[in-house]
């Protein structure tokens, strides 16, 4: 109640801005949702997944969304990504089980202060009509920073950081979520921990990639 009470008080002293280009009223406005190009290409050979779906190009309007959600903790921006993702996963809903967001480790959550891809996966649940599992699948470590390693380098610096951690097996059949995806290094690594601890089939879903 307090929290719902201190989240309309600041809603009145800041508005709700666009998260691509700043405009009033809401935090993705259909301007931009119907700018987004989507993603063209067919991603294949990422080692441990069934198959993976892209929606948009890495850019504006998308890649300012994102970035509010992640750097600037706009926690609202989730609710109309997620629903993107959604509209993508709404097709293939009676071939999953269960929307399962790729984790983060510990020490990253607590300097955040959420997962960003929970969020995502949460909200596309939702609009897709299926379960959430957020917890089981676990980052058993930090690893460093992604963007100055190339392919090679990613998949070893990914190599058995996840493991699944609950009593009960996964869900057999998995929808991996994450905000961007660049080499596919982090979530083949979730997958081939899913697939060990018994899930069947595993299959990606990523809001955005660059255009390479």
């Amino acid at each position: 109640m307090i929290a719902q009470l201190i989240e309309s008080l600041l809603a009145l002293l800041f508005p709700e801005r666009c998260a691509g280009c700043g405009a009033l009223g809401e935090p993705l406005c259909e301007r931009c949702r119907s700018a987004l190009d989507i993603y063209p290409d067919h991603v294949r050979g990422i080692p441990a997944l069934d198959a993976i779906s892209i929606g948009y190009i890495y850019q504006r309007p998308i890649r300012e969304a994102i970035h509010q959600l992640k750097y600037r903790r706009r926690r609202r921006v989730a609710q109309p990504l997620g629903q993107l993702l959604a509209e993508l996963a709404r097709p293939h809903a009676p071939d999953i089980d269960a929307v399962m967001p790729v984790p983060m480790h510990a020490s990253r959550l607590a300097e955040r202060g959420f997962n960003q891809a929970e969020l995502l996966a949460s909200a596309a649940a939702r609009g897709a009509g299926l379960p959430c599992v957020a917890a089981g699948l676990v980052r058993t470590r930090a690893t460093s920073q992604q963007a100055h390693l190339n392919a090679q380098q990613r998949q070893a610096n990914m190599r058995g950081v996840f493991a699944w951690q609950a009593a009960a097996p996964p869900p057999a059949r998995i929808l991996l979520v994450d905000d961007v995806l660049t080499t596919g290094a982090t979530m083949s690594a979730c997958a081939i921990a899913l697939r060990e601890a018994g899930s069947r089939e595993v299959y990606g879903l990523a809001l955005a990639r660059s255009i390479r």
